[in-house]
């Protein structure tokens, strides 16, 4: 971005400053809300039980985004809704609902990739292929409390840690099949149970 008018080009910068600390917290409310938007738009979980019901699940996986210049604080591109069967649904944000700062980056990235940018190509997708987004699932919550959510978001960035794209699309819910992310669920879960005990 340009605005001192003599060609010289212009960092990104945001007025609001996120401590490491916040970040689940921050992620929380923003899975909360795109939660609500997706019942309110009438989002179903697919597949349905034999005597035609759907699953009560509330379980999701948020689709985070974080780059340390063009979007400094943790971004929820949409929410991954486990159904049946390895079924999923997707809520996400447009792209004209993107930051500024992130709504470029996914324009040079469509450049890098040799992609037209006038078609209306999917965020998420788009920031899960770059690793710059990450589906988050139980395990990765735990190592971000332990080694910082930076931590966490560079090591996606430089492979080190799955995107979780490819379990989550094959396996739906099933992808806590896997034991650490099982034990970190049971862990979680645990967690907000406590929680909830302690404040009635």
């Amino acid at each position: 971005m340009d605005e001192s008018g003599d060609g010289e080009e212009v960092g990104y910068t945001f007025e609001v400053e996120v401590d490491e600390e916040d970040w689940e917290d921050i992620i929380q409310m923003q899975v909360n809300e795109m939660s609500c938007l997706a019942g309110v738009e009438g989002l179903q979980r697919p597949g349905r039980f034999t005597n035609g019901r759907r699953t009560s699940s509330y379980l999701v996986y948020p689709i985070v985004a974080y780059d340390d210049e063009r979007c400094p604080y943790p971004l929820v591109l949409g929410l991954v809704l486990t159904g049946l069967r390895g079924g999923t649904a997707i809520y996400e944000i447009d792209r004209e609902e993107l930051p500024i700062g992130l709504a470029d980056y996914m324009t040079e990235l469509l450049e890098f990739e040799g992609m037209p940018t006038s078609i209306d190509w999917n965020p998420t997708d788009v920031f899960i292929e770059a690793k710059v987004a990450t589906i988050l699932l139980p395990e990765d919550v735990l190592f971000a409390r332990e080694n910082g959510w930076h931590e966490l978001m560079q090591q996606v960035r430089s492979g080190a840690r799955t995107t979780h794209r490819l379990a989550v699309e094959k396996m739906g819910r099933m992808a806590l099949a896997d034991k650490k992310q099982r034990n970190a669920y049971k862990e979680l879960k645990k967690e907000r149970f406590d929680e909830v005990g302690e404040g009635s």
